[in-house]
């Protein structure tokens, strides 16, 4: 008995022996998620500066470094391998966003200061992750200000509040001075990189961003131009992927080709998920669905903060709530998955990309890469649909292998020289064309062993207790 039990367990732990393993490896595309320190949440109530606990005052919260190096697995298990955080300069009390600067040489006391700064730049880096800090452009004494700041709606009723000024970033002493001061910073505290909301037009980053570092534009305005940014934002682009996601059957934005930083809402905007409750959809399906074509994406992209569990609002404060790190698990648990099937296959961020389908919500790419085939069917439609895709001469005798759903098309699925795929409404799949093979014989063994080997336990259990 003793030795039918060990050649069971052994049995059992074989099992994988039959399927090869897949090797995750780091793909090359930015995952940055982006916070309001003071919205985040509070590690260590014993900095906490003029913090309110009502949700309606645009007063802080407590949010500090520790919060979110406390919960740098949470953020690093979504596939985000970047923080982009909010100013983390020296402010005034009873600002919460960090943008009403009052020394760029001091980090802020209520976050924690410098040491609780540098603990959380180096618990990132030892988990491979970068850590961008967002520049303000608030004067402070001795820089020129600037006359016409170009602000949104959402940044206007904020600078009204703080009643900030701006720095001229065309003016070349105060040029020089920011230059001299972020350089400071980034070697002092070894930040990868710096971001920047744009409230000027014209600027040139490269005239006062620091080189060696990597930058950031963050456009607001559409009629703003920005150059000398590593990446900059395309305020047309965010736009369209809010009223592709927002509902069903709206046509999808093509993936840009000149590597734009994508998201769909930042600070200084609404939060997508007010539109999609405005167009009365559940929430939770249209932010996974935007997840999936954002991490289809093989440029950098950008994800706010509490939009995984669909924080709402379209004004200051109501669009920076504390986070909530236990409400809507189902969409945590989709980016979870999600990322875990992205990451074992970072050859599709390196791949030619053909477009095979994009009309009225459905979305269907190919990526071609050296290895293996991907094709990204998101179907963002109110019905079922299908697709048929074109096979290539490198096709023959090969099938698709849904790697979200599990779908598997074979030869037989094919209707001509396509293969006809049928996804439901609202659902993306992500399929590898693989060799076509028939059922796993090794499972079907290794199944039939061990259930075989469990009837023979019970059965000589069962004669055992008979005697």
């Amino acid at each position: 008995m003793k030795k039918l039990v060990i050649y069971m367990a052994v049995l059992l732990a074989g099992v994988g022996i039959f399927s090869p393993e897949a090797s995750a490896q780091d793909g090359e595309a930015e995952r940055i998620y982006t916070i309001i320190v003071d919205r985040f949440l509070n590690g260590d109530d014993s900095n906490d500066i003029n913090v309110t606990e009502d949700m309606s005052e645009a007063l802080p919260f407590g949010g500090d470094f520790i919060g979110i190096e406390n919960n740098l697995g949470y953020i690093q298990e979504m596939g985000f391998d970047t923080l982009m955080l909010s100013p983390v300069f020296d402010k005034a009390d009873d600002d919460y966003l960090g943008y009403n600067v009052e020394n760029y040489e001091e980090i802020e006391a209520a976050f924690g200061g410098a040491e609780a700064f540098q603990s959380l730049i180096d618990a990132a880096h030892e988990r491979g992750m970068e850590v961008v800090v967002d520049m303000p452009v608030t004067a402070v004494d001795g820089y020129e200000t600037l006359d016409d700041p170009v602000l949104n709606d959402i940044q206007q009723s904020y600078y009204d509040m703080v009643d900030a000024r701006f720095i001229d970033l065309t003016d070349a002493d105060n040029q020089v001075r920011y230059q001299a001061m972020a350089r400071t910073f980034v070697d002092t505290y070894d930040v990868d990189g710096l971001s920047m909301n744009i409230v000027q037009d014209g600027l040139d980053a490269s005239s006062f961003m620091p080189d060696g570092v990597k930058t950031y534009g963050i456009v607001e305005d559409g009629g703003l131009t920005a150059e000398g940014f590593d990446q900059t934002t395309d305020p047309a682009m965010r736009s369209a992927i809010v009223e592709a996601f927002s509902t069903t059957d709206t046509e999808i934005p093509d993936y840009p080709t000149d590597d734009s930083l994508l998201l769909a809402d930042h600070w200084f905007t609404e939060r997508f998920t007010i539109n999609a409750v405005e167009a009365n959809m559940f929430p939770g399906k249209r932010i996974s669905q935007l997840t999936a074509y954002l991490y289809g994406y093989p440029g950098s992209i950008a994800f706010q903060y509490g939009t995984e569990v669909a924080f709402s609002g379209d004004e200051v404060p109501g669009i920076h709530p504390q986070m909530d790190l236990w409400t809507d698990q189902e969409v945590v648990d989709y980016i979870v998955s999600l990322n875990e099937v992205l990451s074992k296959h970072p050859q599709l961020y390196q791949a030619e990309r053909e477009l095979i389908k994009n009309e009225d919500g459905h979305y269907v790419q190919r990526y071609h890469t050296s290895d293996v085939d991907f094709i990204l069917n998101i179907n963002d439609t109110s019905v079922t649909k299908n697709v048929g895709i074109p096979m290539e001469a490198e096709d023959e005798g090969k099938m698709l292998s849904g790697l979200l759903i599990g779908d598997l098309l074979r030869s037989g699925d094919m209707e001509g020289e396509e293969f006809l795929a049928v996804l439901d409404r609202e659902e993306t799949e992500l399929y590898a064309i693989i060799e076509e093979r028939g059922f796993n014989n090794g499972y079907l063994y290794a199944g039939l062993l061990i259930f075989g080997g469990f009837g023979i336990f019970i059965w000589l259990v069962a004669r055992k207790r008979k005697r």
